[in-house]
């Protein structure tokens, strides 16, 4: 009979420092702890409520020796067996309940997309602290009228940075789902399409997705990734200003110049917004459904967008 262990992970730091909590492990008869999921032995089957990019490289190393593991759909079921069980929230009390979830209520993780993970986060990393960076020098330049000297390390940055965003686009030009909406958005080899892909899941419900992005009346209660969003955004807007300038494809023209008709700029990129997710989804299903055999089929709603 294959072993299984249940895991609460977690990226928080321990007392402010970089070093994380380490890996609470239920097994089916006790609790204990790991400091990384590869140091489990004797394992077949391993089952995480979430995944961090903290854990992408642990997780890899557990699939090519082989053991299957499998990543929650919805974390709110945790909260629901909570208070079923009147347990209180703690991470021993998380790798438990795992336990008592369904299989079907886990997705199983691949090789392939781990190793695009692992590829990809560095690099993303990379991208988004150049961005970072090239915003504040901007801001200085503009600020105070002289830029004392920095607009050569600027220059360097800019192109560091396209450097950067190259190799993320490759990296997903074999990808059938980025190619797939590119088509349809009109775009080409663009960054915060690909960036989007590799953390947003597609294999959730639409509302699920749109709960994680803040694409609600009430963006969640606050609770979606600002990150992800900002993402969002900029690719809406790139959509839009090339909408504008009539430089999109035909295959894009019909939906996107309804959307730019919007008189206000705003009301008009936040449809768009919502529009391009529409459209992420429809081509993640169509290409699901050419590889459902690699698929599990979904139970019930899940609303981790991000894992």
């Amino acid at each position: 009979m294959a072993r299984r262990v249940f895991i609460d992970t977690s990226r928080t730091a321990t007392n402010g420092r970089k070093k994380r909590k380490p890996r609470v492990v239920f097994d089916g008869e006790r609790v204990f702890e790991v400091d990384k999921l590869t140091k489990l032995k004797d394992v077949d089957e391993v089952f995480i409520d979430t995944l961090f990019p903290e854990i992408y490289e642990e997780v890899l190393e557990l699939l090519k020796r082989d053991v299957k593991v499998y990543l929650l759909k919805d974390t709110r079921i945790l909260k629901k067996l909570r208070l079923e069980n009147s347990m209180k929230k703690s991470d021993e009390n998380d790798a438990i309940l795992l336990s008592r979830i369904s299989r079907e209520g886990f997705k199983p993780l691949t090789i392939q997309e781990m190793e695009k993970k692992v590829e990809l986060w560095p690099l993303i990393n990379k991208y988004e602290l150049l961005s970072k960076r090239i915003k504040t020098l901007k801001q200085w330049i503009k600020n105070d009228r002289y830029d004392y000297e920095l607009k050569n390390s600027l220059r360097l940055m800019e192109k560091d940075k396209k450097d950067v965003a190259r190799k993320i686009t490759e990296i997903f030009s074999d990808d059938v789902v980025y190619k797939e909406a590119c088509k349809a958005l009109g775009v080409k080899d663009s960054v915060d399409l690909a960036i989007l892909l590799n953390k947003v899941r597609l294999d959730l419900p639409l509302d699920c997705i749109k709960d994680y992005l803040g694409l609600t009346n009430n963006k969640n209660n606050g609770k979606y990734d600002r990150e992800m969003r900002r993402r969002l955004s900029q690719l809406a807007n790139t959509i839009y200003v090339n909408a504008k300038r009539g430089a999109l494809k035909p295959s894009s023209l019909r939906l996107i110049n309804t959307i730019i008709t919007i008189e206000l700029r705003e009301k008009a990129l936040y449809k768009l917004e919502a529009e391009i997710i529409k459209i992420l989804k429809r081509a993640w299903r169509t290409i699901s459904n050419q590889t459902s055999d690699r698929r599990w089929p979904m139970s019930g709603k899940s609303c981790e967008a991000s894992r």
